[in-house]
């Protein structure tokens, strides 16, 4: 698969404009991490890059890429088992079902399919939207704060997993406010400001935005008096 090319000129709710002069070429078979503060526009970049809302700029995904969208907030009809969902959402999408492929995926995600969603916990329901997107045999797959949510061991698997996939010649664009965790596993990083979003290609630049975002807090918390 070719280069993957991010190309929105403006993206704007009414007279707001949210994202500008975004430009950038992704290389696949890769894990591209985001960041950014909150109100920044993560979420609506990735809105954009599934095509799901209107902007001025370039599709990134064309029509015959294969590729899942796990969003933040999770919505799951709660009288619908977690089977039932996965079943729906695989052949939606135009995929058979193989069931020998749940029982063998299920047996590392762990999760109770025969019991109703609204019975699932946060980290369970992100469990059952990610097996779906691996269940729809997606190309690329772009995760919006996946990580949200999710106790210590979930976390853990969620992160080997995203590696695995990557293993298999796929690409990940994740976004996250863990700024750790997210330079443990991300092979490049974009930073989306209010006047753009800059792009680091090796883990060297990670740590000299690292290195600025914690100089910037400590000068913060040196002007500021507690115990006066």
């Amino acid at each position: 698969m070719p280069n993957l090319h991010l190309n929105i000129e403006q993206q704007q709710y009414g007279d707001k404009v949210v994202l500008q002069n975004i430009f950038q070429d992704y290389e696949t078979g890769y894990i591209h991490g985001f960041l950014g503060e909150n109100g920044a526009g993560k979420t609506t970049l990735f809105h954009c890059m599934a095509n799901l809302i209107p902007y001025k700029g370039v599709r990134m995904l064309s029509d015959h890429v294969r590729f899942g969208y796990l969003p933040t907030e999770l919505f799951m009809y709660p009288k619908i088992t977690g089977r039932e969902f996965l079943e729906f959402f695989v052949t939606a999408k135009g995929q058979a079902f193989d069931r020998n492929e749940l029982q063998k995926l299920n047996e590392l995600f762990d999760l109770p399919l025969k019991e109703y969603a609204d019975t699932y916990s946060t980290g369970m329901l992100k469990k059952l939207y990610l097996l779906g997107l691996l269940l729809q045999r997606n190309e690329i797959l772009l995760l919006d704060e996946p990580f949200n949510g999710l106790d210590f061991k979930s976390s853990a698997f969620f992160t080997a997993l995203i590696r695995k996939y990557k293993e298999g010649g796929s690409t990940v664009f994740i976004s996250s406010h863990d700024m750790e965790h997210l330079f443990s596993y991300a092979d490049t990083l974009s930073v989306l400001t209010e006047s753009g979003m800059s792009f680091y290609p090796e883990k060297g630049g990670f740590y000299a935005v690292k290195r600025s975002i914690e100089a910037e807090a400590e000068k913060k918390v040196k002007c500021v008096s507690l115990w006066d």
